[in-house]
């Protein structure tokens, strides 16, 4: 190829998911990048292009004009999408950004800020979508049959004014989610590691990352990725610009933390993704009782950083200092340490540590906060409503009338509303305010998000939902709640998307089929939902999953349901079992009077579970039943049912 400047249109390409895949299973990730190469290139030599050079997980190649490169990209996800509608195969996704502009020829080679813009597009990119710069977009006016859309200006690292985006909407394009949330940069704080001489302090470094993304998350410009995610990169794991692509973040705050006696060193970078520069390095060193300047600087140095290069000025970072007992402090460290570390079970254990905090400092109100979210997550899977609750009443009030500005303590808030009281208007507002407090922590977003999909409020829902995602995007979980919103919404094709998109690297293949099984259900195809049903069974190792025994049942054989009904049943004379859990069952295999005796002990016990369960599936068979209304009214949810599908008539 010549050596000089020319016009040309760029085009990345980048496989979703495949570092993921490749740690789980390398051989099986690499047959599918070898499959989508023999895809992909024989279609670019088709439209005149070249491949300029691999990227590991896709490519950059170069094309004469952007309507080339735009015919090419969409005959590409064409392609995959036929390929990835063949039953039982593994689906291959791409992300493809495009830009127009000058390049420098060095050899095969092209470099230029053209190249830099078009790279730093493709995390815009939908998993099976195309994204455009303004200028590919303006060249493609009434020369194309589909449809571009604009998704709002974008903030590119190295780039001094957002960047205008599109994206071409093909058949299977959801709706453009371009939110505020969406566009604005983001940073992930890498677990900080622990150097100390007593290796019983790594729960100090991991503490102190908790907090640094606590107090990073308030600033209003800017978005940070959740530590769940973040949590499983460590400095020099992989290299910055591949965790950048798999978390969506701009820049990256790595560092290790020192503690010895009284003394403490903090040694910090902050690295831009794109172009791996610094953007600043600091190591601080102080006693132990001035951590929490440091936090506060470490704050306000990495914000100044990244408004100076992404987002502009404000966004203030807040300095309140959240104790002054360096006792309760450590306590509320190995706290934080432990709920992101420990099992469900071992909330006991996590519970006891914020105890502990607070008796070492009665006015610390983020240790009420955290220890009143916790105690609310367990309700209805480990603990009965009627002794959490009494428990956290006193914790919110304490926690609300030490700091009344807590987005944490408004969190619990909202949440003793929507699951104590069933205020959704209260629980809305409260979740509201800790969003616009902090709105990058994805805890009120996943709560509000419950709280929006049970009044069926499901697009309000799906974003949060997305951001949610988005913001934690390595954490089981997410996924398969904005798939459940998608499929009461009716948009069965996003949910097959998202599924095969989303869940293939978090979740287990048993957990994948099963989730694509009540898809099919949802979509009146019954025999493929019977068939992703015995999928399960097999990737599981016989392994019956509750969710499979439900959908079997309201498939036409109750069997598994009913005998599991009658385990739990026994159970519950012993030990704690949630009464929405028997209701479910009951209701699935018709027992419409056990249904609805179950339901009025979950309502009399004060757990009030089916708020959340009501829109599923297992109580289609009931929900026509007056008494069901006259619950549901109760609750002051809606009776209608407006997800209600074909294929989930009984």
């Amino acid at each position: 190829m010549a050596t000089g400047r020319r016009l040309a249109a760029i085009m990345f390409t980048d496989m979703v998911g495949f570092t993921t895949a490749a740690q789980r299973n390398e051989a099986a990730a690499l047959e599918l990048l070898e499959e989508m190469e023999a895809i992909v290139r024989p279609i670019v030599r088709a439209h005149g292009g070249r491949e300029v050079k691999s990227t590991g997980d896709g490519s950059l190649i170069e094309l004469s004009s952007a309507l080339q490169a735009v015919e090419c990209a969409i005959a590409i996800q064409h392609r995959l999408h036929e390929r990835n509608a063949a039953p039982g195969v593994p689906p291959i996704y791409l992300r493809i950004a495009i830009h127009v502009g000058d390049v420098e020829g060095r050899g095969a080679d092209i470099f230029g800020d053209a190249v830099n813009i078009a790279a730093r597009v493709l995390p815009v990119a939908e998993p099976d979508g195309v994204a455009l710069t303004e200028q590919v977009a303006h060249h493609l006016k009434n020369k194309l049959d589909v449809p571009v859309e604009s998704l709002g200006a974008r903030g590119l690292k190295g780039v001094d004014e957002p960047v205008p985006v599109f994206r071409v909407v093909l058949p299977w394009s959801g709706p453009a989610l371009a939110s505020r949330d969406r566009l604005l940069p983001r940073l992930a704080v890498l677990p900080l590691r622990n150097i100390s001489p007593d290796p019983d302090d790594a729960y100090f470094a991991d503490g102190l990352t908790e907090e640094l993304i606590s107090v990073l998350g308030q600033v209003q410009e800017l978005r940070v990725i959740g530590r769940s995610s973040a949590a499983r990169f460590g400095a020099g794991d992989r290299p910055l610009p591949e965790i950048g692509r798999e978390l969506g973040a701009s820049a990256v705050l790595e560092g290790s933390v020192r503690k010895a006696g009284e003394r403490l060193r903090i040694s910090l970078q902050l690295v831009d993704v794109a172009t791996q520069e610094g953007l600043w390095t600091q190591t601080f060193d102080r006693r132990l009782d001035d951590v929490f300047a440091v936090q506060t600087e470490v704050g306000e140095r990495t914000a100044a950083a990244l408004r100076l290069r992404m987002v502009g000025a404000g966004g203030a970072v807040p300095n309140k200092l959240p104790t002054t007992n360096l006792a309760a402090y450590g306590l509320y460290l190995q706290g934080l340490h432990r709920i992101h570390s420990s099992r469900p079970e071992d909330v006991g254990a996590t519970v006891d540590l914020f105890r502990r905090a607070i008796a070492e400092d009665p006015a610390f109100s983020g240790a009420y906060s955290r220890l009143a979210n916790c105690l609310l997550g367990s309700i209805g899977e480990l603990s009965p409503a009627r002794e959490v609750i009494p428990q956290v009443r006193p914790l919110v009030e304490k926690a609300l009338s030490l700091d009344p500005s807590s987005p944490e303590a408004h969190t619990a808030n909202g949440n003793l509303a929507m699951q104590a009281d069933l205020d959704w208007t209260v629980a809305e507002a409260e979740f509201r305010y800790a969003l616009a407090r902090n709105p990058s922590d994805a805890d009120p977003r996943r709560w509000y998000g419950m709280l929006l999909r049970a009044l069926q409020r499901y697009r309000e829902a799906e974003e949060q939902a997305r951001v949610m995602v988005e913001l934690d995007p390595l954490v089981p979980g997410g996924p398969i709640f904005l798939v459940s919103i998608q499929r009461l919404a009716g948009d069965v094709e996003a949910a097959f998307r998202t599924t095969r998109t989303l869940l293939p690297p978090l979740e287990t293949p048993a957990s994948v089929h099963v989730n694509l099984a009540y898809t099919y259900f949802y979509a009146a195809r019954l025999e493929e939902a019977r068939r992703e049903l015995d999928e399960e069974l097999a990737a599981s190792g016989g392994q019956r999953s509750l969710d499979h025994d439900i959908l079997l049942a309201r498939l036409g054989d109750p069997t598994a349901a009913r005998r599991r009904l009658e385990a739990e049943a026994q159970l519950a004379e012993k030990a704690y079992v949630p009464p929405i859990m028997l209701a479910t069952l009951a209701a699935a295999v018709g027992d419409t009077e056990r249904a609805l005796g179950y339901l009025e002990r979950d309502w009399s016990d004060g757990d009030r579970g089916l708020w959340y369960m009501y829109q599923g599936t297992a109580f289609d068979p009931i929900r026509s039943d007056p008494r069901f209304l006259r619950l549901l009214e109760r609750y002051r949810l809606p009776t209608s049912a407006p997800f209600y599908r074909m294929g989930r008539r009984g």
